[in-house]
């Protein structure tokens, strides 16, 4: 009898095991990982999320913090929203926020969310670098700044700058308006030898004018390049840009999908 009622219950127990025919069987995916930078103004977040404050008045004069004329501040923008409020008045030369100090690593692919709109237009104002710490020299040969996204003639510039010595080349451009908000998606696959940038703008990818495709390929990471986003430059004006969202993750599903969802 008792080996009778252990072979039954051994057989109740495989039944109740097994799946329900018809029913569908759920798996968990995993979730996303948390991106390494993650600012958004409509949340009420602190600018200081997006890393080291560098502000600079006139060249090597740089401040340690906020001053009335220049700063980075969570500030109503000219739409009535919450925005990180970039600031420098006109001779100053920067309001940024550097980003990944010193953790950015060769080999890695960065996805980068960001969104922006300036009050003013001014020629030779950069509102993204990807900028080199280590090898920016002529001895070690790398770029000053490998990639950025700056303003000259009412356009939006990405330029790329392939080694020492040689400057900026532009890769591609567009028509901009100020107090206008536009989203940037950029992957940058940071490697000396064989690395890539792509570029989003408003969820579409931009076919870039030296390539004729939507990868550029070169020197992405001289040495230790990282990021840096807000104002440089634009010195002969008073700058105010306005910033709603900056997020950066090593896949592309670690940010917002929007900034990637064009064709």
């Amino acid at each position: 009898m008792l080996f009778l009622y252990l072979f039954l219950t051994f057989l109740v127990s495989l039944t109740s095991a097994q799946p329900v025919l018809g029913e569908p069987v759920t798996t968990e995916l995993s979730p996303r990982n948390a991106p390494l930078v993650d600012f958004n103004a409509a949340r009420g977040d602190d600018p200081k999320k997006l890393g080291t404050l560098n502000l600079e008045e006139d060249k090597g004069d740089r401040p340690k913090a906020n001053t009335p004329d220049l700063y980075i501040k969570l500030d109503k923008a000219f739409n009535g929203q919450n925005r990180a409020h970039f600031h420098h008045k006109a001779g100053y030369r920067r309001a940024e926020y550097h980003a990944l100090k010193g953790k950015t690593k060769a080999g890695t692919t960065y996805f980068i969310t960001y969104t922006f709109a300036l009050d003013e237009l001014p020629d030779g104002l950069i509102v993204f670098q990807w900028k080199e710490y280590k090898a920016n020299n002529d001895k070690d040969g790398g770029a000053n700044i490998p990639l950025a996204l700056e303003i000259r003639k009412n356009k939006l510039e990405f330029s790329h700058t392939f080694k020492w010595g040689e400057g900026r080349k532009v890769q591609w451009s567009q028509d901009v308006k100020a107090r206008t908000e536009y989203k940037v998606g950029l992957e940058i696959l940071a490697k000396a030898d064989g690395g890539h940038a792509k570029l989003w703008l408003d969820g579409r990818p931009v076919t870039f004018d030296t390539t004729k495709s939507q990868v550029l390929t070169g020197n992405m990471f001289p040495g230790q390049s990282e990021p840096k986003f807000g104002i440089y430059g634009g010195q002969t004006v008073q700058v105010d840009s306005y910033v709603s969202q900056v997020q950066i993750g090593t896949s592309k599903g670690d940010v917002d999908q929007s900034y990637f969802s064009g064709k």
